[in-house]
């Protein structure tokens, strides 16, 4: 039976009890079958899993038209809004090998002009050194354009940009993801500002002129200085462009573009019991930051865009929801939500009937943070990391606390339990 497979969940099989207020009081099985607790399962050997080496080729124009390369799959780092951070632990990577074959039998199969490099923290592959010297002589005399992922700026090398300089380039994207110091140390993100500008120091004079920079509003103690920091830090890199490249070798201005995307806390994280912004609280911010970049300097070298709020707080609701969350899913879907993911289509107001219909709070599922002890709706299923390191992970985070990287230091996450990646590095 499908319900005795250590990974698999059939919701038919338990039974919900609320309390009172709403929360979860129980959740437990009502089948001899089914298990209290559904574990994850993993493959370890990253190298023996099965891969496209020949992907579909369309017949349109589309975006991601390039060849993929998945290179390691988990992560070192511990982001505390990073749920895929999480439940990808522990990291594997494929072999040096593995991936020059795959990247040649894709590019012959495909005869597609870039290929992109797929991981969590690209920078973090034990020999992409290596990786980024073979894929520099491959694609060179094919004029094949070599596309690098969202980089962790302290782990960037001069030496990488300065060969991947002689291919056709592309903008660079970074993520600092907060403006502030304060802000990058509570959500873990352990790069400093001396970092980040000296990362985008060495982009410019590689050669970019385009930089890329994501971040996120609304994200547990943030005040409005945090906020303005997302400008300021901007406004010091275009500055940092302007002071290290000669007139003579510019190819136009620069240009520094931020994109936000709105906190949305969820399961298996240690911001899982914080609570979100509402949706004019979200828009409130993105405006101050939008307002302080067109008093900047240099304005025409920013470009800053953000995300839908209401979409975001949607989100939220569904990220950590429970089975009455089905029934507004439902209602909308009869009222005529469909194609709600492209904004053009979006319809807030038939998810706010949706909501009325069904009796359900927005409130209760978005703006209230939960309990030390609450109980989950994901509870039951094992991902590797335990609620106590979770919870731990949320307490440093209010004291805007540093966790080192895995490869630092191991902090008892428990992910080594599956007996692999990078929890046994140089281990016998």
């Amino acid at each position: 039976m499908v319900a005795e497979i250590p990974c698999m969940y059939v919701p038919a099989f338990y039974d919900i009890e609320y309390n009172k207020d709403g929360t979860i009081k129980e959740m437990k099985p009502n089948n001899s079958h089914a298990k209290k607790t559904v574990r994850k399962s993993i493959v370890l050997d990253f190298d023996s899993v099965p891969y496209p080496d020949k992907p579909l080729v369309p017949f349109i124009k589309v975006v991601q038209d390039r060849c993929v390369l998945e290179i390691q799959r988990g992560c070192i780092r511990e982001c505390r809004f990073c749920q895929a951070g999480s439940v990808y632990k522990p990291l594997r990577e494929k072999s040096l090998e593995t991936l020059k074959k795959l990247a040649i039998d894709m590019l012959k199969a495909t005869g597609n002009e870039e290929i992109s490099l797929s991981s969590l923290s690209t920078s973090d592959y034990s020999k992409i050194k290596e990786l980024i010297d073979f894929l520099i002589e491959e694609c060179k005399s094919r004029h094949i354009n070599i596309s690098l992922p969202s980089l962790r700026i302290d782990a960037f090398s001069l030496d990488v940009m300065s060969k991947v300089q002689d291919v056709k380039k592309s903008s660079i994207t970074f993520a600092p993801e907060a403006g502030t110091q304060r802000m990058r140390n509570v959500i873990n993100k352990g790069l400093t500002e001396e970092d980040i500008i000296n990362g985008c120091t060495q982009a410019f004079s590689a050669g970019w002129n385009k930089v890329k920079l994501y971040f996120m509003l609304g994200q547990p103690t943030e005040t409005n200085d945090d906020v303005d920091g997302i400008m300021d830090l901007c406004e010091k890199i275009a500055e940092v462009y302007y002071e290290t490249v000669p007139k003579e070798q510019r190819k136009g201005k620069c240009q520094i573009t931020a994109s936000s995307s709105f906190f949305v806390p969820k399961p298996f994280t240690p911001f899982q019991w914080a609570p979100m912004c509402t949706a004019e609280e979200y828009t409130r911010r993105a405006h101050l930051v939008n307002d302080e970049f067109k008093a900047q300097l240099n304005r025409k070298s920013l470009k800053y865009n953000w995300h839908d709020a209401n979409v975001t707080v949607l989100e939220g609701i569904m990220a950590r929801g429970d089975r009455r969350i089905g029934k507004v899913i439902e209602e909308a879907y009869r009222l005529g939500c469909l194609f709600d993911s492209w904004t053009e289509s979006f319809r807030d107001d038939l998810w706010e009937k949706a909501f009325l219909n069904t009796g359900i709070e927005k409130e209760f599922y978005t703006l209230r943070t939960r309990d030390k002890n609450e109980l989950f709706p994901w509870d039951f299923i094992d991902t590797g990391v335990s609620r106590k390191f979770l919870r731990k992970e949320w307490e440093r985070a209010m004291n805007a606390e540093v966790t080192p990287n895995c490869r630092e230091h191991c902090s008892g996450c428990g992910a080594s339990k599956f007996g692999g990646g990078v929890c046994y590095e140089g281990k016998n």
